[in-house]
């Protein structure tokens, strides 16, 4: 079925000329950063439900009625499709559901293991990156993004807040994590001299995290378990979320014991 082959009883009474009206059609204030933006990208509100997976009615009452929000995770859906951030489309969306956030809220997926992880999801993360980028540990990004240095460097420069904690190799425990916390000193620590904050880690960090924006990409060490088979999770931050707000702890928390490396030590 094609994306606007919907059911006539379940079409939207809104179609795309109806996007340019001025006279309200009820006595709730309508959303006009969502008409608009829908306009503005001639997005009819029945081809953008067909793409959301919702009802088109129920798209038309977004718009209709500013005061009606939908579930997070379909907002964070809509605004990604939308380009425009999910506080601009509905500004109250955290303050009337904080009470409420459930796990399943968040959770966007689960892959069992780092291989499973879609491969271009990586670079599209980083690369759509406009706020802040957190490299916490380990994940083998190298491996995954191509040019990831020159890539962080340069969304530093255009202004995102960029940070990287790396293991400090004198503090692991065996071999294998000694040198490859060489090899991250080896990457990272030359983006000190390029607006990248670096830091070390005096100790072992058993999960590692990349956050991009309001994305967390997580995997928790687990014991007699290779790192490479690790559950990976992919997490929307919600405020109050119950999920991301202990991995966002754990990134303060580590942040604030780890030693930020100057740019003469980069350079060194």
């Amino acid at each position: 079925m094609a994306l606007n082959d919907t059911p006539a009883g379940a079409r939207s009474h809104l179609h795309l000329a109806d996007l340019r009206a001025t006279t309200p059609r009820s006595t709730n204030p309508a959303n006009e950063r969502l008409r608009e933006t829908l306009l503005s990208l001639g997005e009819s509100p029945a081809d953008f439900a067909a793409k959301l997976g919702v009802d088109p009615k129920t798209v038309e009452r977004w718009i209709t009625n500013a005061n009606r929000n939908p579930h997070p995770r379909i907002a964070y859906q809509a605004a990604r499709l939308l380009d425009v951030d999910v506080t601009y489309l509905w500004p109250n969306i955290h303050d009337r559901r904080a009470a409420k956030v459930a796990g399943s809220d968040e959770l966007t997926a689960c892959w069992p293991g780092r291989a499973a992880v879609p491969y271009d999801l990586w670079a599209q993360l980083l690369t759509e990156a406009q706020r802040r980028i957190v490299i916490m540990g380990d994940l083998g990004l190298p491996d995954l993004v191509p040019h990831l240095p020159e890539l962080l460097a340069d969304k530093a420069r255009h202004g995102v807040h960029v940070r990287v904690i790396v293991a400090d190799p004198s503090a692991a425990t065996n071999p294998i994590d000694t040198a490859r916390a060489h090899v991250a000193e080896a990457l990272y620590l030359p983006l000190a001299a390029h607006g990248v904050t670096v830091s070390r880690y005096p100790g072992h960090l058993a999960t590692t995290i990349l956050r991009v924006d309001d994305d967390l990409i997580v995997r928790t060490g687990i014991d007699g378990c290779p790192a490479a088979f690790a559950p990976v999770i992919h997490l929307r931050a919600l405020t109050n979320g119950p999920l991301s707000r202990v991995y966002l702890t754990s990134i303060d928390s580590i942040t604030d014991t780890a030693i930020q490396v100057t740019t003469m030590q980069a350079v060194a």
